[in-house]
């Protein structure tokens, strides 16, 4: 039986425009959830401690309610109290996981999260509480000891928290330590400073002062936050270059009219502005937790948002909203529009639980990427190769080679796949998938598909593919093609399954040329090569027992210098 062949396809890297001469859509923002591992308030409940599977499947379930919703950075909580969501030999492990301080889980939870994050396209920045290390009262002795027991001279009561002081050195050598421990051993996208200040301007902190103290005491407050930001930024990309290093500032640095309340700067001597000016962070998360004068709010969201923006010094805004008020949660979408309007580079969501299945009124309606990093980095990757794009009924299935190593050696983070459904249609991304990807599955048969490769900047190539026509066009082509007599260039005439155990491909070649033909999965991965040489003019016929290959065939790619073709490998009777 003669099974039939989809539309061959050549593919190759051309500018960043779609089929008919229209641009890919190059629309970036930040959507980003702080994912709370306190108490469990987002994740791990505490029904689930010591269950690693059903904790892991819970992970899981947020993560693709956050990428159905089109999110693209978690902000994943991994040191809230001087404790570690991740496996650490500085501090002790979260008791959220097991109940107990110190307790190993028997799973690293940061490496799943990481990985996990990255196959759903979203980038992953571990979220560390700086400076706050316990809430009420002393924290349970633990292999290994919390810092409060370890080194009680660097830690002050406020209120009912612990808190390091930030204006003892060694303090915040250890602290560096932790972080350089982190970033050595995990991939993460980013860092995320919280807590990163004093508590209050009544700090208990004379002594130290008295040891340590120079010029005017406000200074010297704001001097050491701004030491460790500028010492973390350094360090950690020293150790991971490219690395992004961001934090969360409270929502006033300075009041200003429609705004005014507690004082980053002058309250609790977090000069976040200086830390923008003197490029020891990429990007502020400004907890701006207040809603808008037309909903009743006193303090002003979109004020707030044009302040930050002005004072950013060409690094990015992304505003913090408080999900969790009721007197915003309903108008969620509205902050969206003010944020956009005044320049902001995207939002960030306080907390997870708070936005769970909400679609933010069509605001998230489609796929973006983050926006690029250029002081980081400005060299683009290099495109993907071999594009390889199959429309069957239903689904659109995309391969391809890695690209040629980037100018600068930066690794491939991201892939994009772009794509429309029918041709009146704009561009839209469609995927985002991890850097060891080579093939991906899209649901529906899409027009004008096209691959990039984005670093760990965000720095995106130029796209790479052709256009892919709807199946029955396809069939269309083909027939119109056979009426025309036979083929005079190369290519697979014929591919049948024999007793379902034996793969044949029949080959016609008009002319002398060197053959290659490979087998694929459906998921882009080699799987045999039939033929790899020169052949005469006439019909081949090349097979291979099915048995032979350790993944069954799902796609056959027939090449010379002429012709580049793809088929799909029919399936057993049984299938």
């Amino acid at each position: 039986m003669r099974a039939p062949l989809l539309i061959a396809l050549m593919l190759c890297a051309v500018p960043l425009r779609a089929g008919g001469g229209e641009a890919l859509p190059r629309d970036r923002e930040v959507r980003a959830v702080w994912l709370t591992t306190l108490l469990g308030l987002d994740w791990p409940a505490s029904s689930l401690r010591g269950n690693v599977a059903a904790q892991q499947q819970a992970l899981r379930d947020i993560l693709d309610d956050m990428r159905k919703r089109h999110y693209n950075v978690v902000l994943f909580q991994v040191r809230s109290r001087g404790n570690a969501m991740y496996r650490s030999a500085i501090e002790p492990w979260a008791s959220e996981l097991t109940g107990e301080l110190g307790r190993d889980p028997g799973w690293d939870p940061l490496d799943f999260a990481i990985r996990e994050a990255h196959a759903r396209g979203m980038e992953l920045h571990a979220w560390f509480n700086v400076f706050r290390v316990w809430s009420a009262g002393m924290p349970p002795r633990s292999t290994p000891a919390h810092l409060a027991h370890a080194h009680p001279d660097w830690v002050k009561r406020h209120g009912d928290d612990l808190w390091l002081d930030p204006g003892i050195p060694e303090a915040r050598e250890y602290t560096l330590r932790v972080m350089e421990d982190l970033v050595r051993r995990y991939d993460v996208d980013g860092i995320h400073f919280d807590y990163c200040r004093y508590p209050e301007r009544d700090f208990a902190d004379e002594e130290t002062w008295k040891r340590h103290g120079t010029g005017a005491r406000d200074d010297w407050r704001r001097g050491n936050v701004n030491a460790l930001v500028r010492d973390a930024y350094q360090r950690l990309g020293m150790l991971r270059p490219g690395i992004i290093v961001g934090s969360a500032p409270i929502g006033i640095y300075t009041s200003l009219p429609g705004a005014r309340g507690w004082e980053g700067r002058n309250a609790i001597f977090q000069d976040s502005r200086a830390w923008l000016a003197g490029g020891y962070h990429d990007y502020v998360t400004p907890q701006i937790y207040w809603g808008l004068p037309s909903r009743g709010s006193r303090i002003d969201f979109a004020a707030l948002v044009r302040d930050w923006v002005r004072g950013a010094s060409g690094r990015q805004v992304v505003a913090g909203v408080a999900a969790y008020k009721e007197d915003i949660q309903p108008w969620l979408h509205e902050h969206i529009d003010v944020l956009r309007n005044a320049g902001a580079h995207g939002v960030a969501f306080f907390r997870y639980a708070h936005v769970r299945g909400n679609d933010m009124n069509g605001r998230f309606a489609s796929h973006r990427l983050p926006p690029p990093l250029p002081w980081k980095d400005n060299v683009a990757p290099n495109p993907p190769r071999a594009v390889r794009i199959v429309a069957t009924e239903g689904l659109t299935r995309i391969g391809w080679d890695a690209p040629l190593p980037a100018s600068d050696g930066e690794a491939v983070r991201f892939y994009a796949v772009y794509g429309r459904a029918t041709e009146d249609q704009a561009p839209a991304l469609l995927a985002v998938l991890p850097g060891d990807s080579t093939a991906a599955t899209l649901n529906g048969v899409w027009r004008d598909v096209r691959v990039t490769a984005l670093d760990r900047a965000r720095n995106e190539s130029e796209p790479a593919g052709e256009g892919v026509a709807a199946l029955a066009e396809q069939r269309e082509g083909m027939e119109r093609d056979a009426s025309h007599g036979p083929m005079q260039l190369p290519g697979m005439s014929e591919i049948i399954v024999l007793n379902d155990e034996v793969l044949l491909v029949a080959v016609h070649l008009p002319f002398t040329t060197h053959v290659r033909l490979r087998l694929f999965s459906e998921h882009g991965s080699e799987c045999g090569v039939l033929l790899d040489e020169q052949r005469g003019a006439g019909v081949h016929v090349i097979g291979i027992e099915r048995a032979r290959m350790d993944v069954d065939a799902d796609l056959c790619v027939f090449e010379t210098d002429a012709r580049r073709q793809i088929a799909v490998v029919p399936g057993r009777s049984g299938e």
